[in-house]
């Protein structure tokens, strides 16, 4: 570049480089330099100013390309990654609760952004990862005995039907039979006849006619509920054969490509139309709150490019894809992008499968096919603040639980969130009043481990209580039954099972031994805590040496007959009351100390360690009417 040798261009640049020295938001001032002071015209005359070397136009553009900048994608992902470890310290601490929480948290920082995840390719790669990762952690917590149960899932037809290979020709009597149906049936898409179309639905009725098949029949389950939904989101009805297309009507699907449910939504555009997807549930799999999400994208993407077959293949391929191949080739028309190779080859396949489907599907028996549509699923629509178990739903209604999870696929777990006022549980029609009922009976803190149970012929209560692993005391406090009464065939029972499986933590090997099995949470001074020993004893008797961590499920060997030392005895004393029992015959049994979590009675607790209520009361003082606090330390006497 030539020298600026003129005045005029000399004092443009300083100008240029006092403004960029002056801005303090991207770049501070240098404090080698003192600000200006100002003068009047008649000093600046009798002042000469010192002749400074010019930057040159490359040093300038450098200057600004080298000014801190704010980054706000990597602050998401920073704040984002950092809970996200946080988890995964809780995780490896045993701490599972604040481990699902620090993770839902890290997802929710990126979807919180208001940044549309998928335009950003550094966001949408971290968020996947999370993803990925989260789950993998999940996997790995259900084989240890979470008490959840593995998510289920169904192959999605659309990999299916876009792997096969197409005959290269087709059968000029599925012209013939397609053009007769469109002149005699009404649609509300353009349902165009060309090769491509002629092909799949020859497809269909040959190594395809299996999908076909399925997909007609399981339509009968949802048609009614979407074509309502279309109706009200003023949509065509035609886009519920997307829906055939993309699941076959299947709420589980899951795709090669990570979407799911009916119509197979990706993470971040469900998060984006309001489906949520967290440990507990995920709403992509609720056929009613994911179809009112699909008409609402698919309207969006028609009021974005003005034509239902660009909307359906922007709803496959995202409309980018389809907003650049328009830009690329002029054309704002499908089969034109279709027929230059614009568009993934997947998204040129996906609307002629779609209009192939269409067509059959409004009049299956011309094309051979014989299906008997599945019937109509009618629900009961009821909102629990609470958490409760599957199993208890099913107990409580006399239906199997498969009936239940049919009717909830979007429950990942066996049990439906707590405290969630959003969260739709479905029943079957009818029933909601009688649900209600029968759960109003149980603690809403019992409504995950307690269970419903009609008594057979010559059941008894220890028959019922050995079932569950709980005691016959515990039952006949529950139901207020008087000992000794024999039960009625029929006769519904609460049972209180114990959090955790109803099994207890210590069992007694001898007269001055315990085995204590680990919990999650549990650390060597929290147990040292509840037998009143110390970390120094349970290190040695378990050879522990200097390891910190406890893995959950490890079995630990307590010798209660060794006492630890005054002073740290008198640090961890009982409830006020048991002490009047440690120098009676009560202090050759094995004792420990229970720690009173939420959610617990004494009904759970003495079922845990096998034994009475009212042993508990006397062990520790308690009347009556007296009511656990969480954190309360209750002293237990085991037996053999």
């Amino acid at each position: 570049m030539e020298k600026l040798r003129n005045p005029l261009g000399r004092l443009i640049l300083l100008g240029l480089g006092m403004v960029l020295g002056a801005c303090k938001t991207t770049q501070p001032r240098s404090p080698n330099i003192r600000p200006p002071v100002e003068q009047s015209p008649q000093m600046a005359t009798a002042i000469e100013l010192p002749v400074l070397p010019q930057p040159t136009a490359l040093q300038v553009i450098t200057s600004i390309q080298q000014k801190p900048t704010y980054d706000l994608i990597e602050e998401i992902v920073q704040k984002s990654q950092a809970h996200f470890l946080q988890g995964e310290r809780e995780l490896q601490a045993g701490f599972l609760e604040r481990a699902r929480k620090n993770f839902d948290e890290s997802l929710e920082i990126v979807l919180r952004s208001g940044i549309v995840i998928s335009q950003e390719e550094r966001l949408e790669r971290h968020y996947e990862s999370l993803l990925n990762r989260i789950h993998s952690y999940e996997l790995a917590t259900l084989k240890e005995g979470d008490g959840f149960s593995e998510e289920r899932y169904e192959a999605a037809p659309i990999d299916d039907i876009a792997s096969r290979e197409l005959p290269l020709t087709f059968d000029p009597k599925s012209k013939t039979l397609a053009e007769q149906t469109l002149r005699k049936v009404p649609h509300d898409i353009p349902l165009i006849l060309n090769d491509t179309v002629l092909r799949f639905l020859d497809y269909f009725q040959n190594g395809g006619r299996r999908a076909m098949e399925e997909g007609l029949q399981r339509a009968g389950r949802y048609r009614a509920m979407i074509s309502q939904i279309l109706a009200e989101e003023g949509v065509p009805q035609d886009l519920i054969y997307l829906c055939q297309a993309e699941s076959g009507f299947k709420p589980l699907a899951y795709s090669k490509a990570r979407c799911k449910g009916l119509w197979q939504f990706g993470t971040p555009r469900g998060r984006e139309y309001g489906l949520r997807q967290n440990w507990w549930i995920d709403e992509r799999s609720d056929p009613e709150k994911s179809t009112r999400a699909a008409a609402r994208h698919l309207r969006d993407l028609y009021q974005q490019f003005g034509d239902w077959l660009l909307a359906m293949a922007a709803y496959n391929t995202g409309p980018g894809n389809v907003e650049r191949a328009i830009e690329r080739t002029g054309f704002a028309d499908y089969w034109e992008l279709a027929k230059r190779g614009t568009l993934h080859p997947e998204t040129q396949d996906y609307i002629p499968i779609i209009l192939a489907m269409a067509i059959i599907s409004k009049d299956p028996g011309k094309y051979g096919f014989e299906v008997t549509p599945d019937p109509t699923v009618q629900v009961d629509k009821v909102h629990i603040e609470s958490a409760i178990d599957l199993r208890l739903a099913a107990q409580s209604l006399e239906v199997g639980l498969s009936e239940i999870q049919d009717l909830n696929p979007h429950v990942r777990r066996l049990t439906t969130p707590r405290k969630d006022l959003e969260f739709t549980f479905y029943l079957p029609e009818g029933t909601k009043e009688r649900f209600l009922q029968e759960l109003a009976a149980i603690p809403e803190e019992m409504r995950v481990s307690w269970r419903l149970h009609r008594v057979e012929e010559e059941e008894t209560l220890s028959v019922v209580a050995r079932k569950y692993r709980t005691t016959p005391s515990a039952i006949a406090q529950v139901n207020n039954l008087k000992e000794g009464r024999n039960l009625r065939v029929g006769e519904k029972l609460i049972i209180p099972v114990t959090p955790g499986r109803g099994g207890a933590t210590a069992t007694v090997v001898d007269g001055s031994r315990v085995r204590y099995k680990v919990k999650r949470g549990d650390t060597i001074a929290s147990v040292a805590r509840d037998f009143d020993v110390t970390t120094a004893q349970i290190r040695k008797w378990n050879k522990l040496g200097n390891s910190t961590r406890l893995k959950p499920g490890r079995v630990l060997v307590i010798h209660t007959s060794e006492p630890m030392a005054q002073s740290t005895a008198s640090a961890n004393t009982p409830r006020q009351g048991a002490s009047r029992h440690l120098n009676g015959s009560e202090v050759k049994r094995p004792r420990l100390i229970h720690r009173v979590k939420k959610g617990e009675t004494l009904f759970a607790i003495a079922a845990n360690y096998k034994t009475t209520i009212n042993s508990i009361r006397d062990w520790n003082n308690l009347s009556q009417n007296e009511n656990l606090k969480v954190g309360d330390r209750l002293t237990i006497y085991l037996t053999r």
